[in-house]
């Protein structure tokens, strides 16, 4: 079964984007598919990988399992390798341990098949400034389904949090009342049954389908453009739960009237409801979901590791989740610490470093020289207004300009805490806007220090 277990992992990659598996190919290569009658056991090597499989991507390879054998009723587990156990048995001089126990969903199956990833609840989603008026809204919608923002979009980049915040209303509604219609599915897959339904002249009842459904969950709605006839078919249902008073969440990368050729009566029952966004989150949220998915997948990294995960990736929360995978991966199977060094070695992919990175001496060096003060005095523990402004300055250009971590900056600046460095890099950060004098400071003392690379 290893063609198998490749062809679901490509399935994966092809529907879902590589950006899911990311972090975990390599691990994943050494389990197996098993199958007998209509049950799929899953052979990992570990405890870890079962950890991993389960908790985050279960759901997508049962889902891509049972579109390649063409089964709907299949049955999936996940077993340790007897062979890795008795392996590790005898490298560590200890008797094998007792086969695992199959992983069941955290929710159990409703009779309607809605599709839902059940991992992605409200319990574990990380809010912040970045993505509070989301959260608020979806759960209100969560609350009162149909009566409370309808339709609710939400819209923001790749990697964001959208598909989790979605999946977790139609996980809250499925709890409070499972015997609700509710269907989570992305454009593309809305597009793929519509064909088949054309295709094999089963139209009638893939409207009386979609038309029957209370909670309708459609990620990626983007997608939509350009399609003519899934966008007419995609009119016609939107109205008929609408006007039925159903539950309608769509997602996407943009405002709905940045949707390129999206037809008007389209763009217009998008913008009717309520839209939200969801912003790159900052540094505090970033930390919050490293030690929230750290807890969920039972990674334990030090400090100075997290802290550099959220400063050196500023954009994707997948790809901070992936490089916290892989990082968590390299510790259990290589049972070595991960350490900043690691970190930077490991993830040199996917940390953009510049050719010749700015030294920490060159910064405080400038910044001491431009306000008047001795590098030791921006280190020393005085606090006068002119030295307290230089060192806060330092600070904030240390992040803005090098791949350091906050504890580091706290230790290059006379062994300070790191939420000394991250208070004085948010009051710089925060008084730019309306300080004329240290805005054109801070653009004077980067233009410099840049010309120096």
């Amino acid at each position: 079964m290893r063609d198998l277990w490749q062809n679901t992992l490509k399935h994966i990659d092809d529907c879902e984007g590589p950006s899911v598996l990311d972090g975990v190919r390599e691990i994943y290569r050494e389990c197996r598919l098993e199958q007998e009658d209509n049950r799929l056991t899953l052979v990992v090597p570990n405890g870890f990988v079962s950890r991993l499989v389960s908790g985050r991507h279960q759901e997508s390879i049962l889902k891509a399992c049972r579109t390649l054998l063409d089964r709907d009723n299949l049955d999936f587990s996940i077993r340790v390798s007897e062979e890795k156990k008795a392996k590790k048995s005898r490298e560590s001089g200890r008797k094998a341990g007792l086969p695992m126990k199959e992983i069941s969903p955290k929710v159990p199956e409703p009779e309607w098949d809605n599709h839902l990833i059940t991992r992605y609840l409200f319990e574990n989603y990380v809010v912040g400034e970045s993505n509070r008026f989301a959260h608020a809204a979806a759960y209100q919608v969560s609350e009162n389904p149909g009566k409370s923002y309808n339709p609710f979009y939400i819209y923001g980049g790749v990697g964001l949090g959208k598909t989790h915040l979605v999946n977790a209303v139609g996980n809250a509604i499925f709890r409070k009342s499972p015997e609700k219609k509710i269907l989570y599915l992305t454009t593309e897959s809305f597009l793929n049954e519509m064909v088949n339904a054309i295709k094999f002249n089963k139209m009638s009842e893939f409207r009386e389908r979609y038309r029957s459904i209370e909670v309708l969950i459609v990620d990626d709605i983007q997608f939509l453009s350009n399609k003519e006839r899934t966008q007419e078919e995609f009119f016609h249902t939107f109205n008929s739960l609408f006007e039925s008073g159903r539950q309608i969440i769509l997602t996407s990368d943009c405002a709905p009237n940045e949707i390129m050729t999206l037809e008007e009566r389209l763009r217009s029952r998008f913008s009717s409801g309520l839209i939200a966004d969801i912003q790159i989150p900052d540094f505090e949220t970033k930390v919050a979901i490293l030690t929230e998915k750290m807890k969920q997948e039972g990674i334990n990294l030090s400090e100075d590791v997290i802290y550099f995960l959220a400063t050196s990736i500023k954009s994707n929360i997948r790809e901070l989740e992936g490089a916290m995978i892989r990082l968590g991966a390299y510790q259990t199977l290589m049972g070595k610490p991960v350490t900043i060094e690691v970190t930077r070695r490991l993830l040199s992919n996917i940390i953009q470093n510049t050719s010749m990175p700015l030294h920490t001496e060159l910064i405080v060096n400038e910044v001491s020289t431009f306000y008047k003060v001795s590098p030791k005095e921006i280190r020393s523990k005085k606090r006068n207004r002119s030295i307290s402004l230089a060192r806060q300055v330092a600070i904030y250009l240390l992040r803005d300009l090098t791949q350091m971590s906050f504890p580091e900056i706290g230790r290059e600046m006379g062994g300070r805490d790191h939420s000394t460095a991250i208070y004085a890099f948010r009051t710089v950060d925060e008084n730019r806007d309306s300080d004329a004098i240290l805005s054109r400071d801070i653009e004077i003392l980067r233009r410099k220090l840049l010309q120096s690379l």
